[in-house]
């Protein structure tokens, strides 16, 4: 038995993170004593257990890193939970330092769980659909709100409760009284102690907020109201913290409409443009259905560079969450360089194309992909009217995988700015990449509709070349920012 402890690897280290916002509660010591029980009856004397209160910061970041680093899909909702060497044990405490106890004896995972459940609402939509902003909204601008975090079963929430309520009912104030087991109220309490500076020492409930101050723990609660209220620093507007709490749903706004700008300009790539009006020249001098023509065209764009973001898109997410941080390092070295290349390359292309020097261009498709593609598009003339669909559907894929070489340097810019967002590829990725995509292709829809309106392809060619000027330049200045990005 001796010989059989000196062999238990027990420098493999135990990580345990708990949901533990209760001042009088204790769950970490409870957690932490019941793993430690279950180890020490297995003959580990000294284990390398580490227990995190998720509910602070610091156990936030952690939780958050460590999560990250292996690759799980844990949330809040699914503690307290066990990592060890990328396992995770869930249950109760004494199920979970049972199942650690085996995974240290055996140096293997034992019915280690990842939780596949869907991605929780983002914060930005919990926030503002919350019952707190819409009720902190509809008070009026003379009341004075306090807010009140309790959760369960817990003593001083009790406490804190029946004071605000009993005690003070000669005080003139509303009390609004929000249960962190919801998980929206959770994430309330979260980004108010983000913009009350609470520090760790005070991230427990029970907590009161007014519009200027806060009080964490009974003790505070019971001591300090009075005194809050006679001078005056409850009374006030929550406008702006309503302003505050509000801000991440405008960045995640703005975030889907800097994707939507940079996807319509990629759609004016002056190569993917000229491609379509030689398509849209064959179906006018064809005189076959010029609309549906078109649409399978556009289809077979559409699909192909979805196709190519969904590959390429998690390749990157796959490099991201791999342990080869050097790789990674690496991979954002090499795009910061290449972003800067092209950055300054389209400049010079813009100072070009003012001088209508179209003919010292850098950045753009080859000459002989431009001739193959000419070649290929010539020949749609020849194509039997039953094979016409599928044939428009094939062109329209072999001409964007060809067109890549141009039209691919915004493109795949910015799938690593979606896949660095975003920390992997998912569902959200997903949808982010088709309204890019969807954006990219309003350019090419206009230019149909404007041919089909008794416009000539001539003039829409010569459009485009009024607005090349500003492409080049609106290019320019995404490869310097996105440089300034990956480089910062």
């Amino acid at each position: 038995m001796a010989h059989r402890q000196e062999e238990k690897p027990e420098n493999t280290p135990v990580e345990l993170f708990v949901l533990a916002p209760c001042e009088s509660c204790h769950e970490e010591d409870k957690f932490e004593q019941a793993v430690l029980s279950q180890l020490t009856k297995a003959g580990f004397e000294n284990p390398d257990c580490y227990v995190y209160n998720v509910y602070k910061d610091s156990g936030t970041t952690h939780f958050e890193k460590t999560v990250r680093k292996y690759r799980l899909e844990l949330t809040l909702a699914d503690l307290p939970a066990a990592i060890v060497g990328g396992a995770v044990y869930q249950g109760t405490y004494q199920e979970i330092g049972e199942a650690v106890a085996r995974h240290l004896e055996t140096g293997v995972p034992n019915g280690g769980i990842t939780n596949d459940g869907p991605d929780p609402e983002t914060n930005a939509e919990s926030l503002a659909n919350s019952a707190f902003y819409h009720e902190i909204s509809n008070a009026l601008k003379n009341d004075t709100v306090l807010v009140l975090f309790v959760t369960g079963a817990c003593e001083s929430c009790q406490t804190a409760e029946e004071y605000l309520q009993d005690s003070l009912f000669d005080e003139k104030f509303n009390l609004l009284i929000y249960n962190i087991l919801d998980d929206e109220n959770s994430l309330v309490l979260r980004r108010l102690m983000e913009l009350y500076d609470v520090p760790e020492s005070g991230q427990q409930v029970p907590l009161l907020f007014s519009p200027e101050t806060y009080l964490s723990g009974a003790e505070a609660i019971v001591n300090g109201t009075g005194e809050m209220l006679e001078a005056g620093k409850a009374a006030g507007s929550w406008r702006e913290i309503l302003s505050r709490l509000s801000q991440e749903r405008e960045i995640t706004k703005l975030s889907k409409i800097q994707l939507t700008v940079t996807g319509f300009l990629n759609g004016l790539n002056p190569c993917g443009i000229s491609m379509l009006l030689m398509i849209l020249s064959i179906l006018l001098m064809s005189g076959r259905n010029f609309y549906g023509g078109s649409l399978i065209f556009l289809t077979g764009k559409f699909l192909t560079y979805l196709f190519l973001g969904f590959t390429i898109g998690t390749l990157f997410s796959v490099i991201e969450g791999t342990a080869f941080q050097t790789l990674q390092k690496g991979m954002k070295a090499v795009f910061s360089i290449l972003a800067f290349c092209f950055g300054f390359f389209y400049l010079m292309d813009f100072i070009h194309v003012v001088k209508k020097e179209y003919g010292r261009e850098k950045l753009r498709l080859p000459e002989r992909f431009r001739k193959w593609n000419h070649n290929m598009i010539r020949k749609l003339v020849e194509i039997p009217e039953c094979f016409w669909y599928p044939v428009l559907f094939l062109l329209g894929i072999v001409i964007s995988a060809g067109e890549f070489l141009c039209t691919g340097q915004v493109y795949l810019a910015s799938l690593l700015y979606m896949v660095n967002q975003n920390k992997g590829f998912d569902m959200q990725l997903a949808g982010n990449l088709t309204l890019y995509l969807t954006a990219m292709c309003v350019p090419m829809v206009l230019v149909v509709l404007l041919v089909s309106k008794g416009k000539s392809v001539m003039s829409a060619s010569h459009l485009s070349l009024r607005i090349l000027p500003a492409v080049k330049l609106a290019y320019s200045v995404f490869f310097f920012a996105l440089f300034l990005s990956l480089l910062f």
